[in-house]
């Protein structure tokens, strides 16, 4: 069978179809040019990752499939953007020449202008850990590989200060509940805190409704909430990323609240573990000491016993002898 140039082609491109995968065919990664460059490097609050790639790289092939998962991380993120540049392309040579791009892949961070416009190289390891790790301290994220969130996700350092503090024996409620209203209030206009903050008031205000006696039932709530939330978070595939994230950080808020709790039941049962050992230690020492004593008693009571016999037989002895005397005498 005589094969066509076309027909080879054909098998050529259904054979090696990774082979000619580049970063231009990243997905949810922005695709940057000469027209729209500026405009998506000023849209985010934080700053831009680009990778400047030409299509015929063979560095940039290799990078596509780390590169669509990260920018899969920061997709719809108003902070940060992942997003690459054609470097190869006429019209986006002079991007290149501005951004001292000399070989390829050439990775930087872009602040925005309103930022101060800095431009960071990239000089890490083209790992998706690697690439998170970096963004997160950029961005203000808690991303993980894999699509997860970090212990610290959602967490509001201000917030966890008062949240610490309101399950504590001490605490005057309606005034952390007070303070925590407040600076819930001045993080309004933040889009990514608001809602946020506000659950920190929520959670104080149902842990309120179990009275100030309610410690037990608070904690045991909480407990029970932080529980569900964490079933919802496992619930990958069935519900949207974006309540999975949403219960992954209201569970990180709730801990701030545990924390305290935990703290507390932990002093509390050494509190009564001592106790107890403390009371079994009396206990053995009181019955120790009527022990003692029951003997020493006892121990007092035979020896009088002894004496008073030994006493009564030398007087009836005595007793013979004078009345033998006395017969004797007669």
């Amino acid at each position: 069978m005589k094969l066509t140039t076309a027909t080879l082609a054909t098998a050529l491109l259904t054979a090696f179809p990774a082979v000619l995968a580049g970063l231009e065919d990243a997905k949810h990664s922005t695709v940057l040019t000469s027209k729209n460059f500026d405009g998506v490097i000023a849209s985010q609050s934080e700053g831009t990752l680009v990778a400047f790639f030409a299509p015929w790289c063979g560095h940039c092939k290799s990078l596509e499939p780390v590169w669509t998962k990260i920018a899969a991380q920061f997709e719809g993120d108003d902070r940060c953007k992942v997003a690459h540049l054609n470097a190869d392309e006429p019209d986006a040579k002079p991007l290149a020449t501005k951004y001292g791009v000399s070989g390829f892949p050439t990775i930087k961070f872009l602040e925005p202008p309103s930022k101060g416009g800095r431009v960071e190289a990239y000089g890490g390891q083209r790992t998706e850990e690697a690439f998170l790790h970096f963004l997160n301290e950029k961005c203000g994220t808690h991303k993980l590989a894999g699509g997860l969130l970090n212990d610290l996700a959602g967490r509001i350092p201000s917030l966890d200060s008062l949240a610490s503090l309101y399950l504590t024996p001490t605490a005057t409620r309606p005034s952390l509940l007070s303070s925590a209203s407040a600076l819930a209030s001045s993080l309004s206009d933040s889009a990514a805190d608001s809602p946020l903050a506000a659950y920190y008031v929520k959670t104080m205000n149902k842990l309120d409704s179990f009275g100030t006696d309610g410690a037990e039932l608070a904690r045991a709530w909480l407990d029970k909430e932080r529980t569900r939330l964490g079933k919802l978070a496992g619930r990958k595939g069935q519900v949207s990323a974006q309540k999975i994230d949403e219960a992954r950080m209201k569970q990180n808020i709730l801990a701030a609240f545990a924390s305290a709790s935990a703290s507390i039941s932990s002093a509390a049962s050494v509190a009564s573990a001592t106790a107890s050992s403390a009371g079994s230690v009396v206990s053995k020492s009181a019955s120790s000491a009527a022990s003692v004593v029951s003997n020493s008693a006892s121990s007092v009571s035979s020896v009088a016993s002894e004496t008073i016999k030994s006493v009564v037989d030398e007087a009836s002895a005595t007793a013979r002898q004078v009345v033998d005397r006395v017969k004797g005498e007669l």
